[in-house]
């Protein structure tokens, strides 16, 4: 009889087992909408203006960050930084400055945040003055010719003159990709002093991302121009934060992961005529 008793309560207990792992068959998780909560306002203790979000931005890429015809900063990085910053609870300040003033402007502790998507590399993942946040986009490095030119492929580019943002990624890249010395490249302010150039002969081709090439052949005067179609390289961009403000480089990468999911920056992106690298994010686990 106590044999029986220890089979049978054997058995309920593995019926009891069994039925839920059943119905956990049965469970689909393909409608389910998964919420990511966060706090509003975010508590941010190291901010260099209790209530503000100071932005570093140049103001000169087309379709990112550019003085719009109201004479205000526009482009899809202004509408994400703004949203950011309202989500954070935040007022945003928006300072504008040439790129080769944005990085040092961090360290110096005169911004919270800045750049409109560099290029991660080993000097700027291990410095000191500044994080880099999750990426934000694919950086896609290309070289712009003018149209009538004879360059077709970067093995033209050799010997000839080039060019591009001071202190970029881009024009680094441009540099390696077509042997040149570094010393040789003409360092510019900015886009619109590197589309200049190329277009009064101060240089043959310039580097720069996909982002802005695509904007540049898509604004006015731009059927002037083409994009050779081998990248320089390709990496990924992001933001960089103050490397005093940890707690805001934890939000920022948060805010980030949030928009990349519900299309927040895939939409802005389409807005404002960008090309859109969103889902190639996922090859590098982003």
């Amino acid at each position: 009889m106590t044999h029986f008793r220890k089979t049978a309560s054997a058995i309920a207990m593995t019926l009891a087992l069994v039925a839920p792992m059943a119905q956990a068959q049965d469970f689909s998780t393909s409608d389910l909408e998964v919420s990511l909560d966060f706090p509003q306002p975010w508590p941010l203790e190291n901010l260099i203006e209790d209530g503000k979000l100071i932005i570093a931005t140049t103001g000169k890429t087309a379709g990112e960050t550019f003085i719009g015809e109201n004479g205000e900063l526009q482009g899809a990085r202004i509408d994400l930084w703004t949203k950011m910053a309202e989500d954070l609870g935040l007022e945003p300040e928006f300072v504008r400055v040439d790129w080769a003033g944005v990085m040092p402007g961090l360290a110096a502790n005169r911004f919270d945040l800045g750049c409109e998507g560099a290029s991660w590399n080993n000097d700027r993942l291990t410095s000191n003055d500044f994080f880099l946040t999750r990426p934000v986009k694919v950086a896609i490095h290309v070289a712009v010719v003018k149209k009538d030119s004879d360059y077709d492929s970067l093995d033209d580019l050799a010997g000839v003159k080039i060019g591009g943002v001071k202190g970029e990624m881009e024009l680094k890249h441009l540099v390696e990709a077509t042997g040149h010395a570094e010393e040789d490249a003409l360092g510019l302010p900015g886009v619109t002093e590197s589309r200049l150039a190329l277009m009064n002969g101060q240089i043959d081709a310039y580097g720069t991302g996909l982002h802005a090439a695509t904007a540049l052949l898509e604004s006015e005067g731009g059927d002037q121009f083409k994009i050779l179609s081998t990248p320089t390289s390709v990496g990924v961009g992001g933001f960089c934060v103050n490397a005093r403000e940890p707690d805001l480089l934890t939000a920022v990468n948060f805010l980030l992961a949030k928009y990349r999911t519900d299309g927040t920056i895939r939409e802005l992106n389409d807005k404002w005529g960008l090309p859109d690298t969103s889902d190639m994010l996922s090859v590098v686990g982003y």
